[in-house]
Parts: C-alpha cells; structure tokens; sequence
C-alpha cells in the first residue's frame, strides 16, 4: 500500500495548479535575481559573479528560507487534508497501516516540494543565458556549482522544514499551527542572523540557524574574491555540524509524529488520555419566559459593537499559534539585544528610543504577519466554523461585523505594543539602565507603530472581502508587497504612490526629539489612513452575508447598504485623501524639488558628460574665506554672506574662472559677484556651474575676490532625503555647501554597473601614485590649499555657534547671539559650523617643558547636551594624552585649544577640522563602558586629535595609498595612546576586533583588493589593516623607530602647499630606520598582501619543580602572498613570530579593574619550516601557550594560535 499511497499523492499534487503556480514563482524569481538588479538574492556585486558558487548557494540558502509557506502549503497538509475534507473517517477503516499511510502522504508529498524547489534550480541554470549579452558578470558555466548547493543546502533544508511541519499539521490538525511553525523557522534564523556578527556568538548561531545560513557564512566569512568564484561550499566543520544537528531534529519528529498519531477517527491527547466526562440527565423545568422586548436603537448597536470587539480579542489570545508568534517576536527582541548598538565589544546605553528602534526593526515582521493572517482568519472565522448563516441571519447591521473584527485586531496591537513596551522596560532594566522615559515609549509605539498597523489591517479587510477567498486574500497582499518593490524599479518612487510609504516618525535624537520629522508623518500618516478607511467603506458595500458570494451580485446587494451615514462618511474619506495627497504633493514637488533616482542619475551622467572636459583646466585657489553665516534654527533656515580670495598660482595668465555652486535642493546662490570685471561665458543651469571670463587675465601671484550670497530657506516638507545638517537643535554643516572652482568629481556616477548602463567609460576609485599632476591636489580638494579663515556666526539667543579659529568676540544683538572667529595661522580649506543648546566642559593640557623651560597651554572644551555626561572624563583624558603623546614624538601642536562639539545622531561618526571635532551623540556620548571594555570613546578621541598632525599639519595627495597617510596614520597613533594607557590584553583585544572587520571587509570587496600603500578609500584597508600592520611593524621594529620615521615625515611634508606626499614619501621613512634584516616587513606588510596561517598543534609541559617548568609547543606556519583578486601564493618561510606562554588566570580583578591572565613568556623566534617543536622555560606553571598569541599578524584563523597545556 506505500507506494499506492505515494502514487496518489503525486497524481493529486500534480493535478493541482498550486504545484506548477509554485514551481513558476520560484523559477521566475531566481531567473529575474540572474537577469536583472531588480530582484538581488544571492549577493554577487562587483567581482564576485552572478554565477559564483558562493553566489548560488546563497541563492538555494534564501528561497528555501524564506519560501517555507510553500512548504507549509505542501507538506502541512499531507495528512491534514484529510481531516479538512472528513475523509479520515473512511481511510482508516480500511486495510491501511499506519506506517504506510503517513510515510506515503510524507515521501509523495516531499517528492512534490523537491519538484516545486527544483524551479529555483532551473531558474538559476536558465539564468546563464544572460551571460552571452553581460560575459563580465558571469563565470564559464559548470553545472555542479548549481547542483552542488541544491543538494546540500535546498534538499536538506527541505526535508527539515518539510519534515517538523508535515509532523505539527498531522499531529494538530491545524493549518494556522503549520503556518507558525514556518514563522517560527524563520525566526530562529533572524536570531541567528543577528548575532552572527558578534565574536562571542558567531559559533554558537552556526549551530541553532535552521537552514544552514549562519553555518555557510561562518565557513565563508573570509573567502576572498577567488575563492567566492571557485569554491563550493565543504560539508565540513560548522556546515557539516549543522546538517546533522538539524537531520537529527526532522527525524526526531518523524519518530514522534509516528509515535504519537492517533490512527483513528477518535483522537487522543498525545501525552496523556482524555478525561472522561459523566453526564447526569436533568429534568426540563417548566417556567413563564419573559416577554422579550426588541431594542434596535443606538444604543443596541454599540453594545453589539462592543460585545463582538470583545469576543473576537478573547478569540485571538486564545489561539496558541497567535500566541506562539508573539512570544517568538518578543524572544527575537530579546536575543537582539544582546547586540544592541555595540562597538567592538562595549555597549551602549540601552536609551528609550534605542530599545524603540530595536523593537520595531525586529516585531515589525510580526505585527505584519499578524495584520495579513489574522485579517483574514477573523473574516472567515464564521464561515469556517458554518456558522455563517446563523450569524448573518441576526439583526445586526453589516458594518458591525467587519468593524469589530478590525476594533479587535487594533486593541490586540493595543496590549501587544503595551507588552512590548513592558519588554523594552525589561531590556533596560536587565542592562542597568533605569531611565525609562515612557512617555517616549507610548508616543512612539502609538503613533508610528500602530498607524502602520491600521493602514495594513484596513487593507487586509478590503482584500479578504473583495476576493472572497483566504488563502488568495493571502497571495493578494503579498501581491502587494512584490508590486510596491516593482513600482519602485520601474522609477515610480512618489510616496503618494506607495502604500504606507512617508509614515516614518524618523529619527529620534536626544539633542532634537523627533525634530522635523513630525510634520511629514503627521501628513502622510492621515493620508494613508484616510486612503485605507475608504477602503473599509468599500468593505462594507462588498461584504458577504448570506450564501450570494459572487462579486457582482455583492455589488447590487451592496446598493441597499447605503445610507446617509455611509455617504457621508465615504465622501469625507475620499475628500480627505484628495486633500492631503494634493497638500503632500505641494510640499514635495512644489515648494521642493523631487526628483526620483532615475533622473538623479541623469543628472550625474550628464553632468560628467557635459563638463568633464573642464576636469584639467587651471584655476586660481582660495587662498582665504571670510564669511558672515546666520543660522536661524527655528525655521532650520540659513543666510550666508562672505567672500573668498582667489589667487593664480600658476606661472601663466588665467581668463577663466569655473564655479560651482553649491545649489541643491532648497539652498540658493542669490549672486555671485567679483572684484574684478568679469563676463558670463557659459552657465549651465542643470548643473549650477558657470563659467566666467576675466576683462583682464589674472596674472600669476595676482588675486581677485568672490563675493558670495547664500540661502538655505527650508519650505514645506519632504519625505525622504530631508536636510537633517540644520535642525532645531544640533546644526552641523561644511563648506561642502558653498561655491567651488572647478569641475567637482565627486558628482560623477560611482557604481559601475551604472556606468556600463548610461556607457560611460571604466572609472578607477583614485588615480594611480604616480600620476604627478595629482601630486599638486590635496585631500581636501583642488581648489585651495592653506587659507586664512574669518567667520561671524550668528544665532538663537539659547544656543551657542562654533567654528573652527579662535572666539574674538561674542555678543548679543536683535535677539541673536553673535560669535566672531579667526584663526591665527592659515589651515585647510575643510571647516564646520554647529550651532546648539549645550553644556561646556573646560579643562587644560600643558605640554612637558621644551629647552627653554617654556610650556605650551591648550584650552580643552567639549560642548555636550545636559544629559550627556557619562562619557565626558574619557574624551577629556584622550585629548590630554593625545596631544601629551603626540606632541613629544610627533612634534608641536599647532593650535592653543581643541574643542569637541556633540551632533545628533543622524550621522555616527566624528570628524576633525582645525582645532575642532564634531562627535555624533550616537557613538562616545552613550557609550555604557565596563572597566574591561575597549574604551572606544578614548579611542576615538585620540584617534580624531590625531587628524590634526595627520590631515591638518600633513595633508596627502589624492591618490592611491592617500588614506593610508591622514586614517592609517591616525589609527597607529591612537592605538599607542592606548597601548600606555591599557594592558597589552586590551589592545590585542582591539586588534582582533581589527582582524575580523579586515578579513570580512575583503570578502565583500567589489572590485579588488589593494596592498595598504595604494589603497583606495577602502575603510577594510586603511581603517582596520592599516591598524593591525602599523602595530605590528612598532612591535618588530621598535615604537621609537616608527615615531621617528613619522617625525621625519612630518617635518619634511608639514604645512606644504601646492605639492603633496604620497604613500612612497612615508614607506622610504620607515625604510630609513628599519634594519636589514627586518626590512621584508615593509614589502610584506605595506607593500603587499599578506597572509600567515599559524596553528598550535599540541602544547604540552613537565614540571621542573620550584615552579619552574618546561613547555613543549609543536606548531604549523604557513605564509602566503595574494593577488587583487585573493588567488594566494605561498612563500618561504623566514619569519621572526612570537612564541607565548599564559599562566593562570587571576580569580579576582586587579585595582584598575582588569583580570587578565599573565603572559609567562613571550619572545620571537625565527620560523624556517612549516611544523617545528620549541621548548621553553617559564617561572609559573602554563596553562595555555602559542604561536603569535597577541595576534599581531594577519591570520584567517586566529582562534587555532593558541591551545591549553597538558602535562606530559
């Protein structure tokens, strides 16, 4: 009977249209991800192809995931249907075994899913076809890269999910349980998902991820370009760990399923009998009955109203699968508040509108499942149990029905986002954090959170009542979702024209609450709920009552349903939506520029197209700015008057001069005037660029003045793209907003499968060293090298204004407050002005005495928000060791103050301007630090007062290797403040948060990967690799020696003008006081790519008594070189790597707070062969011990360095 029981099931699947509608959603989807960049799924970009191996097996890891109601749609309902249908009665009375009935349903059903999936297999293979027109974006085909991952990862993650839901629908004979499993799934793959980027957790989520996802990217975590394009995946290691984990738990629940199914009509509890139940006959009493009086009024309505609101709320948290979603939504939120806003290890505070946000990016998928399930599960909750007809047949008006089903779905949002406030309450409290501040929770959570809700679940009615058929009422909306993404492709990007889109409260900052971003999504937020209450409206014309179903026949019922009431309300509706969609629309395209991205894009090709020809021609530089800037906080508005010097720098005569002006969406140049006579030769308008002719040529050494007339006037609102650099409170802004000379690169089209598309030529990221004519440009542009600066900033009354210079005079005037700055030396054309409501924290550093006896004084201040002062010692003591340790081995600093100056967190960084560093709220303001925490704010601190050596007294050429010279310069430079303020744990600590950011940022490198002395803005390179070689090359060649070569370096480069060092400049510094015999380092490290693959094999040790002890380390050393591309060579072995031995770890914390275990032993050794025994001494008996313990080289695999010590 099995395999009549598994040919039924074929013939019943294959008969049904769902099987081959499934089958051509999968190809199609997979076919348009190979295709086209509509649909991105697997994750190729740049030089990691389309059809890489890496590539499709993320492919299969994804639909099968994220596809798992297909395989509720099949497998849940293998057995299940046959309760659904009252069949079961009459299949198990016949000759059919238990085991051959349910593995029948099972294997036929799971034959079925394998065919239904292998759509995506097919669609993939069909997708090579795209290869012959795009041969770039794809490898030569091989089939087994497609069929490889199919079968690893597609049909094992198949019959998990096939397996534990046929299991739940056999067992409970519930669909909705069947659907929530699926969710559940899914969920334990968010979480995993989650923390897969923490160090702590990133192993332990390659076990419990369910499909195998967390699993494949932890093996893959960091392939390099080639290997992504060569390599499938190895059923090996965590990959291999997890198969069988999860093979495991679907066999399990087979052998429960068979166990535990009740084969027979009758079912039985699977866990224990049920109670029987004694029934006792009572005789009929006979009684007057009351008179019944009929009451239709008002007040009858409500209480019907009310009573069915009721009902259907105690319905909903009655449903264990109801129940099952939100507890697993509330464990999401908690498991991703193990990483909440954390940087390298320390936390953040866990604030209000932090927890806020970690709330709606996680439950908001679930608020969602809920709106389209349950809208539709309430709709046809009558009719599924046949009550239908006795309940339409009642005296309640139709509108009853449909508006308490969706006054309970709205009250259940109610006690959700309650209890979910509750969880955030939680969250902070577990954290240590009490300032709960609940008004921002209920003002949040009701207003942005549940106006989503309302639109979605009014949506959900209106489509469960005009298709009149759940399951597609459930396709409609998801119909939605793909068609709202399709839209947006197709460059219909209007919010007006995107359901739900605009109701974004925004950001909300300590510093400006929720700022502008009220008014946009007030406005948009009554749009769309005006918009979706017209469509309940249309619900109630269309609803069914009664057994007339059909739509047309609904259509002229419908007519007898309206009423003035009706009217009334659908035309206030409708009036409504007309009204604010035209008022939304005045803001957004009339008193605001809109452009989609389509014709953003335009812009940038043409721009390029039209003036690229003027990239070369020679201009004068600024040579001084003197401004006047009015910031007006309250209307977000700003006026600026100033003017800039412009000098001829070169040796010959210039007539023209181009300008750029900075106009962007609401900031207008209102003239530009010279102080020469000058002519309009050509003004392109589309681009604000004008070109201007000289009555007289500028000769060299000669100057001419640019005066200048700015305004910023913030109209109306926007709903994507807002200013948020003038706001309320916390203005932050840069001389990025005023005119310029010359053609501006940074507008030409970046991404370059765009450039292919508007053909336009191949665009290198920075040009090459060598390139001399670059050498005369510095990082902060062609237009200017050093200038005199001036500024007067102007402002509310409550709020200060800061710019770069120092404060010559401050005042108060017609209800404004004046600050008038100057610096005393020319600086970078590169300067910021904030203005805002602030606290300020002063304090001084005094340098040591020169050989004069002579001290220098700084005056330190960090203007803060006046809740903000957690943090505000650890900036001030970085400063103060930062310009203490960088003015001794770097030379003086430049300035007689240093000022940080808090911004909301709109942005998370922090800057360095002369003598000035803005600092976002969001990244050292709120930062929780433990005493075994990398203090980040210290770090960051040191790291931004280091931009005023490496940036400010320096500044580098504009081409490749330049960020090596001002980022990498000034993470070395913070690193060794930090190495003598904390232990070396700290730093090694820090260096493997380094090694980890490096080794994933080359896996998602897009185009190739170059040594750190030509790197090409690549945060991965200059950032967390130039960390990892610059300590190492301190560490060989010695910290004094490195601090001379960048002495050396400073002084010969500082404050240049008109030529500038690159990368060449400071490597022959380096080169000059590094020995012979360590020079290797430089080529290694700095001039190439370089891997080391170290592994302790086996650690053993013997007591040598009076606690001495003989330590036997055998270890594995392998060096390899890599191309751009991550192909690797291997290299002789002639290293010098350090040998470690640990004691044990101290039981208690030392005074500062540490508890680290002490290094026993740690020198260099030469390393010549691959395997090799060394033997060492130590004092103390070793617990652990290694090769490169500290992780001061880069090594894919730093956690093999070390092993414990066995006694021998």
């Amino acid at each position: 009977m099995l395999l009549e029981i598994i040919r039924f099931e074929l013939k019943y699947r294959l008969k049904r249209p769902a099987t081959y509608l499934y089958f051509g959603i999968l190809f199609l989807l997979t076919l348009v991800a190979m295709t086209s960049d509509f649909v991105q799924i697997g994750g190729a970009a740049g030089q990691v192809k389309i059809n890489a191996p890496v590539t499709l097996a993320n492919t299969i890891l994804i639909i099968t995931a994220f596809f798992s109601m297909i395989v509720s749609a099949i497998m849940g309902v293998g057995v299940l249907r046959d309760f659904e249908h009252k069949t079961h009665s009459m299949l198990f009375t016949t000759p059919i075994t238990k085991r051959d009935y349910l593995f029948g349903r099972f294997i036929g059903s799971f034959i079925i899913l394998i065919f239904v999936f292998s759509g995506a297999f097919f669609g993939m293979t069909l997708g090579y076809l795209k290869s012959f027109s795009e041969p770039d974006r794809f490898l030569a085909f091989n089939l087994w890269h497609y069929l490889q991952p199919f079968l690893l990862f597609g049909v094992t993650n198949l019959f998990i999910s096939g397996t534990i839901m046929f299991a739940g629908g056999a067992l409970s004979r519930k669909m909705l349980v069947v659907y929530t499993q699926g969710i559940l799934l899914l969920v334990l793959y968010i979480v995993a998902l989650q923390l897969s980027s923490s160090l702590e957790y990133k192993d332990i989520v390659a076990w419990l991820d369910p499909f195998g996802i967390s699993a494949f990217r932890r093996q893959t975590e960091y392939w390099s370009i080639a290997e992504q394009n060569s390599q499938t995946a190895q059923l090996t290691g965590f990959v291999l760990y997890n198969r069988l984990l999860w093979l495991g738990i679907a066999i399990v629940s087979l052998f429960v399923l068979y166990k535990g199914f009740a084969f027979r009509v009758v079912r039985q509890s699977l866990f224990k009998p049920k109670a029987e139940i004694k029934t006792v006959a009572t005789p009929i009493a006979i009684t007057n009955l009351p008179k019944v009086k009929l009451n239709f009024g008002f007040g009858a309505t409500i209480q019907h109203l009310f009573k069915l609101t009721t009902f259907y709320f105690k319905n909903l948290f009655k449903e264990v699968p109801f129940l099952a979603i939100v507890i697993a939504g509330m464990l999401m939120t908690f498991s991703a508040s193990l990483e909440m806003n954390r940087l390298y290890g320390a936390y953040s505070f866990p604030t209000t509108y932090s927890v806020i946000e970690l709330i709606q990016d996680n439950f908001t998928l679930f608020f969602l499942i809920i709106a389209v399930f349950y809208t539709g599960e309430l709709v046809w909750k009558e009719r599924e149990a046949k009550m239908d007809l006795i309940i339409d047949a009642l005296p309640t008006q139709t509108w009853i029905g449909i508006i308490s089903k969706f006054f309970a779905l709205i009250l259940s949002y109610s006690v959700l986002i309650v209890m979910l406030i509750f969880t955030g309450v939680l969250i902070q409290t577990f954290k240590g954090y009490y300032n709960y501040e609940l008004g921002l929770y209920f003002k949040t959570m009701f207003s942005d959170t549940l106006s989503m809700l309302v639109i979605y679940t009014l949506l959900g009615l209106f489509i469960q009542v005009m298709v009149n058929n759940k399951f597609i009422g459930f396709a409609t909306m998801i119909i939605i979702f793909i068609v709202d993404g399709l839209l947006q492709y197709m460059d219909v990007e209007h919010p007006l024209f995107h359901f739900g889109s605009g109701m974004n409260l925004g950001t909300y900052s300590d510093m400006n609450s929720f700022g502008h971003f009220v008014t946009p999504f007030s406005w948009m937020s009554a749009y769309w709920i005006m918009f979706s209450v017209a469509l309940l409206f249309m619900a109630v014309y269309f609803s069914v009552r009664g057994t007339e179903t059909n739509l047309k026949t609904r259509f002229t019922i419908g007519k007898y349903r309206i009423n003035k009431t009706w009217i009334a309300g659908f035309m206030v509706s409708l009036v409504a939506v007309v009204f604010l969609g035209s008022f939304a629309f005045y803001n957004t395209n009339l008193l605001n520029e809109y452009k989609n991205s389509k014709q953003q894009e335009e812009v940038s090709v043409n721009y390029e197209k039209e003036l690229k020809k003027y990239k070369d021609v020679e201009l004068p530089k600024i040579t001084a700015a003197n401004l006047k800037v009015d910031i007006y906080p309250e209307d977000r508005d700003v006026t600026v008057e100033g003017y800039f010097t412009l000098k001829n720098k070169t040796n010959k005569p210039i007539s023209d001069i181009h300008i750029q002006k900075g106009d962007r969406g609401n900031i207008k140049t209102e003239y530009l005037k010279f102080s020469k006579e000058v002519g309009l030769k050509e003004n392109f308008k589309e681009f604000d660029y004008e070109i201007y002719t000289l009555a007289k040529p500028l000769q060299p050494n000669e100057t001419v003045n640019l005066n200048f007339k700015m305004v910023l006037e913030t109209e109306g609102f926007v709903t994507r793209g807002s200013n948020t650099n003038v706001v309320q409170n916390g203005t932050f802004f840069n001389n990025g907003f005023f005119p310029s000379l010359g053609y501006n690169e940074s507008y030409e089209m970046g991404n370059e499968d765009k450039r292919k598309e508007y053909d336009l030529p191949e665009k290198e990221r920075m040009p090459a060293r060598e390139e001399e004519k670059f050498h005369s440009h510095n990082l902060f542009g062609n237009d200017a090298d050093m200038i005199d600066f001036e500024i007067i900033l102007s402002t509310s009354p409550d709020q200060i204004a800061i710019s770069p210079g120092y404060l010559q005079k401050e005042w108060i005037e017609n209800d404004r407050r004046y600050f008038h700055y100057k610096m005393d030396a020319p600086m970078a054309n590169f300067y910021a002005m904030q203005s805002g409501i602030y606290e300020v924290m002063r304090d001084k550093w005094i340098s040591k005495a020169d050989t004069s006896g002579n001290k220098k004084e700084v005056a330190l201040e960090i203007y803060y928000h006046e809740k903000h002062t957690a943090n505000l010692d650890r900036m001030m003591n970085g400063m103060k060791d930062a310009l203490g340790y960088f003015s001794e081995n770097f030379g003086d600093y430049q300035h007689r103050q240093l000022r940080i100056i808090e911004f909301p967190r709109y942005n998370s960084f922090a800057q360095s301007f002369a003598n000035t560093i803005p600092y976002s709220e969001e990244i050292g303001f709120m930062l929780d630090m433990e005493s075994d925490d990398i203090d980040m704010n210290y770090y960051v601190t040191a790291h931004e007062t280091a931009h005023q050596w490496w940036g400010h007294q320096v500044t580098e050429a504009p081409v490749q290797g330049s960020t090596m010279l001002s980022e990498t310069l000034s993470q070395y430079s913070a690193l060794m403040v930090m190495k003598h303020k904390y232990p070396k744990e700290m730093v090694q600590k820090f260096l493997i948060y380094e090694l980890n950011s490096y080794l994933r940022g080359r896996n998602r490198e897009k185009r190739k990967e170059l040594p750190l002395d030509l790197v090409e803005g690549q945060q991965y390179i200059h950032y967390r690799k130039g960390s990892l070689v610059m300590y190492a090359l301190q560490d060989y060649i010695g910290e004094e020696k490195i601090n001379l070569a960048l002495k050396n370096y400073l002084n010969k480069w500082k404050f240049s003008e008109g030529n500038y060092p690159t990368t060449t400049d400071l490597t022959n510094e380096i080169k000059a006081v590094t020995p012979d015999s360590l020079q290797y380092l430089i080529t290694d490290l700095v001039e190439s790519i370089t891997f080391y693959e170290n592994k302790t094999e086996k650690a053993t040790y013997k007591d040598l008594g009076n606690d001495m002890y003989e330590v036997t380390l055998e270890f594995s050393s392998e060096k390899t070189k890599a191309d751009s591309l991550g192909i690797e060579t291997k290299m002789p072995l002639t290293e010098w790597i350090d040998i470690g031995v640990y004691g044990e770890e101290p039981t208690e914390k030392n005074a500062e707070g540490y508890k680290f275990a002490p290094l026993l032993y740690l020198e260099k050794h030469q390393i010549t062969k691959e395997n090799s025994t060394i033997k060492v001494k130590v004092k103390g008996k070793p617990v652990k011990a290694g090769i490169d313990p500290l992780n001061k080289l880069i090594d894919k695999h730093p956690d093999d360095n070390v092993q414990n010590v066995e006694k021998e």
